[in-house]
């Protein structure tokens, strides 16, 4: 699944989901992550994941916390 970030807040990242839902993560490392990224991954799913930003061309070590 695709989504594009739309807020970083206090440590966690908020994305809007390709077909219109919503992901939060925390990236469990030092990543350059910003608004408008594109990130690709298993969005539904919780805990421990990879994500990948197309954007920036790298993978991301993430804890998913939620999707709605």
């Amino acid at each position: 699944m695709t989504g594009r970030v739309f807020k970083i807040k206090k440590g966690l990242v908020s994305l809007v989901l390709e077909d219109g839902h919503s992901c939060w993560f925390q990236p469990l490392g030092g990543y350059d992550i910003e608004v408008d990224d594109i990130v690709t991954g298993d969005m539904w799913s919780l805990g421990r994941e990879e994500f990948f930003n197309a954007t920036k061309g790298y993978e991301m070590n993430v804890f998913v916390q939620g999707h709605t």
